[in-house]
This record gives structure tokens, C-alpha cells and sequence, in this order.
């Protein structure tokens, strides 16, 4: 339609086709890069050599990514914890769990909302919490979001971008860890993502 200008040469009639051409090409952009981490993942390819790392300034580089986002939804991110917390991991994996938290956390908030990013560290764990207000899930649609290539189709979440396949990736980063991770939902409420991790089983 644009190439042949079926609609004429005015370009405001053909905004309509582009804003949906954008939107397509952002899901296939999150796609390539979330299959990409996946396949890193399930092959092994990349030798895994645990470092201490500072999780609180991965959080801050996190949170510094998506503030772009996060301004474009007037969604306020606050940060609750430490400035140190140090823990055996690779910085790329933490990364990649802290991006998937966050990117999720702004896309299905609402308008005007909150995402607390919180850590905390306790004698033998650290916790990581990421805590939205957005419009939250029902029981059924938390224990599938973990599956692979699933996302919550509904009204309000149609016009939001993603693979399906992030909180399966996190999941399949914190089982290396041997960490728990666990969801609290509720719809128009909000949700909350925790991970435990166990010291003793990272050093």
C-alpha cells in the first residue's frame, strides 16, 4: 500500500500502517534476542565461570536501560536495597533476569504506576523482588507464564510487545542457580516476582 501509495501522497494516511508495522517489527526484534538467549541457554555453548558480582549495580544498569521505557508510560521505578550485594554468578545471566524482570514490570503497568525493584541480603540468601502495579494475572494465567513462547492474551494486554518467552529464560537461568523463584498476581492489583538464592550453593 505505501510502496504503490494506494492511499495517496498525503503520509497522515498512511500512520495507521505504519504505527502496526513498527509494533510488528518490535516483537520480531524481541523475538530474535530472546531466542538468541534461549539458545545460549539450552546448548551450553557459553562456558559458565562464576564471579562475584555486585547484583545491586546490575540492578542500577538495569533499571537505567528501561528508564527510557519506563518514562514513555510514566511508570516511577524505585530501587530498595544495598548499594553492595555481592554474590558468585555470571554478570551476563544476572542481566539477563533483571532486564526480563524490569522490561515486564514497565510494559504491564499501568499509566502512572510503580515498580519497586528491591534486594535484599540475608546471612544465607538474597532475595530479589520486583514489584509492579500493573494489571496483575488471574490464578490460572500465573502457572503459565513460566511456558515457553505463552503470553496473556487479553484486552488490555493486546497492544503490548513480547515474545512469550522471557520469564521461561529467567526461569531456566535461576535453575542453574538452583534458586526459587515464585509469582504473586493479582489482576488490576499488580504483581510481584521474587528470586531466592542460596549463597552456600553459589560459592
Amino acid at each position: 500500500m505505501m510502496k504503490e501509495r494506494q492511499a495517496g501522497n498525503d503520509l497522515s494516511a498512511y500512520e495507521e500502517v505504519i504505527d502496526r508495522s513498527l509494533f510488528r517489527i518490535q516483537n520480531m526484534r524481541n523475538l530474535i534476542f530472546d531466542l538468541l538467549d534461549l539458545t545460549r541457554i539450552e546448548t551450553g555453548q557459553k562456558e559458565r565461570k562464576l564471579l562475584p558480582v555486585n547484583l545491586a549495580k546490575i540492578a542500577a544498569l538495569s533499571i537505567d536501560t528501561f528508564t527510557p521505557l519506563a518514562i514513555q508510560k510514566s511508570v516511577k521505578i524505585i530501587y530498595e536495597g544495598p548499594q553492595e550485594v555481592f554474590m558468585d554468578a555470571m554478570e551476563e545471566e544476572m542481566e539477563i533476569i533483571f532486564n526480563n524482570l524490569l522490561s515486564n514490570a514497565i510494559k504491564y503497568n499501568k499509566n502512572e504506576g510503580e515498580v519497586r525493584f528491591i534486594i535484599e541480603a540475608e546471612p544465607k540468601y538474597i532475595i530479589v523482588k520486583v514489584k509492579d502495579s500493573g494489571i496483575g494475572m488471574n490464578e490460572e494465567e500465573v502457572k503459565r507464564v513460566f511456558e515457553e513462547f505463552v503470553r496473556i492474551k487479553n484486552a488490555k494486554t493486546q497492544n503490548i510487545a513480547g515474545s512469550g518467552l522471557g520469564l521461561s529464560i529467567v526461569k531456566k537461568i535461576c535453575e542453574y542457580y538452583q534458586a526459587e523463584i515464585t509469582i504473586s498476581s493479582k489482576e488490576n492489583q499488580g504483581t510481584t516476582i521474587s528470586i531466592k538464592f542460596n549463597k552456600s550453593k553459589n560459592e
